[in-house]
């Protein structure tokens, strides 16, 4: 990317102008246009999210992975591949060497390999999908908090999603698992919008979009969409159906769940039983292992969420719990532990990654934004507690947007991580590139059929050559 104007890159810009546009959605809501205020911020998050998406190379984890195995779902939909070919030497069967890859489910990989065929082979359509769908979040966030709350915790929870740093850095592919996260926040979102529609109103069709949403959630990150199952049941225990219409409603979730996840569980499973299996060995070491220097305490996540959410926000969780949630329990359960069951969960895992606990950060954004408005409108408060509340809502609102400006860094030009060199960009897909710094990237920019950070044994050699292809060393290169 070129420096812009007045040295400041062209994504910059887009990230600045979605920032500048924020208060006109403050000021909308004010005057009560909510559906206005609505728009800006899905346009707000949107630019928020494309600024750092225009970044030229793919990061390094793990979004060059996701990108080329998509690149080959392009030719072969059903057979998600990193080393594409299986008769060249392709690692250990590791995650991040391996021929077929079933490290993720194929749900945000199938939709990248879309944008791919339609949008060419550029890093910012591998991320076009999650831009998409996480400002299109916003809106969903918005509905399912004025249902819950009012319209004034609608705004404010949907403001807060919209500048969130940790979710804009996973739909833009700068920070670890990024894409089927983002995928898995967003339906776990809709599934929960849906459960509260049926939840109230006891109907079927809403329960079976919910279990359709709760599937599709499982294709996009695997088992951590089972939180849908006990927050939806939570729900249903605040709501006054009757119990045998309520279980109704959960036999049709869990049935459309069941139809929409099973097939490629199924497939997967009998058409490549060894890989699923090192795949799902790998998914419970998580619980059990310290995997690539990820271990980190207990208390790495509850250490992490005010940095991400905001200094005060413990505040204003332990005001949730000691006043909305004590006053309304049946109410507010299931945004409780919206929240809490993927924060206990994952921290007793050994393996922590920022990742994994962000599909609470929507129940985050609510129970944040109720704060908010009870704080910024305490007029029966006593008198010493106003000011202090009122300057607690301006900092649950200043404290993330610092946050925001943080991850997105708007003034500062994007690295250029890697150059792939014009005779490679040329060569044929009969080519093998050894000693390669950059192994992954030279396979998803170019034709090249394999490319290694090491030398071959010659054992590899002979049969790499028997097999028709060029060895090429990429420290001879040009």
């Amino acid at each position: 990317m070129g420096e812009g104007i007045a040295g400041i890159p062209a994504g910059g810009w887009l990230t600045i102008a979605g920032y500048a546009l924020l208060p006109l959605a403050f000021w909308w809501h004010r005057r009560g246009g909510d559906r206005w205020a609505l728009a800006t911020l899905v346009f707000c998050a949107g630019l928020l999210r494309l600024g750092p998406s225009l970044d030229p190379c793919l990061h390094e984890w793990d979004e060059r992975y996701h990108a080329l195995v998509a690149k080959h779902l392009i030719a072969h939909p059903l057979k998600p591949t990193l080393y594409d070919d299986p008769d060249i030497p392709h690692g250990d069967g590791s995650w991040a060497g391996t021929h077929v890859w079933l490290n993720k489910p194929p749900l945000s990989l199938w939709t990248i390999a879309l944008s791919l065929k339609c949008f060419g082979l550029s890093p910012w359509a591998v991320r076009m999908p999650s831009l998409f769908l996480s400002a299109i979040a916003v809106a969903l966030l918005h509905a399912l908090a004025r249902m819950l709350a009012s319209r004034t915790t609608a705004f404010w929870a949907a403001f807060l999603f919209a500048i969130q740093g940790h979710l804009i850095e996973l739909a833009s592919g700068r920070t670890s698992n990024d894409h089927p996260d983002t995928f898995l926040v967003v339906l776990v979102l809709a599934a929960m919008f849906a459960g509260v529609r049926m939840a109230r109103s006891a109907s079927l069709p809403w329960a079976v979009g919910c279990g359709v949403l709760a599937g599709l959630a499982f294709l996009s990150k695997s088992w951590p969409a089972l939180v849908i199952v006990p927050v939806i049941v939570l729900f249903m225990y605040g709501s006054d159906v009757r119990l045998s219409r309520s279980l109704k409603c959960l036999g049709a979730i869990l049935f459309a769940a069941l139809i929409v996840a099973a097939p490629w569980s199924v497939y997967a499973t009998t058409t490549f039983p060894e890989a699923s299996a090192i795949a799902a060995a790998a998914h419970w070491r998580h619980f059990t292992v310290s995997i690539e220097e990820h271990g980190r305490p207990w208390t790495y996540y509850w250490s992490q969420l005010p940095m991400i959410h905001g200094e005060l926000a413990p505040i204003a969780l332990i005001w949730f719990l000691a006043g909305p949630f004590r006053e309304r329990p049946r109410e507010h359960a299931g945004l409780l532990f919206w929240w809490l069951i993927p924060y206990v969960v994952f921290s007793l895992a050994l393996t922590k990654m920022p990742g994994y606990t962000a599909i609470a950060a929507p129940a985050l954004c609510i129970i944040i934004a109720m704060a908010i408005e009870r704080w910024s409108s305490a007029t029966t408060w006593p008198k010493v507690l106003r000011v202090p509340a009122l300057i607690g809502a301006v900092g649950l609102v200043l404290l993330p947007l610092r946050f925001s400006l943080d991850r997105t860094r708007p003034l500062a030009a994007a690295q250029q991580r890697y150059v792939i060199p014009q005779e490679l960009v040329r060569a044929s897909s009969r080519t093998v590139i050894t000693n390669c710094p950059v192994p992954i990237e030279v396979m998803y920019h170019t034709a090249v059929v394999a490319a290694y950070d090491r030398s071959l044994t010659p054992m590899e050699a002979d049969r790499v050559s028997a097999l028709g292809y060029v060895i090429r060393d990429w420290r001879t290169l040009p």
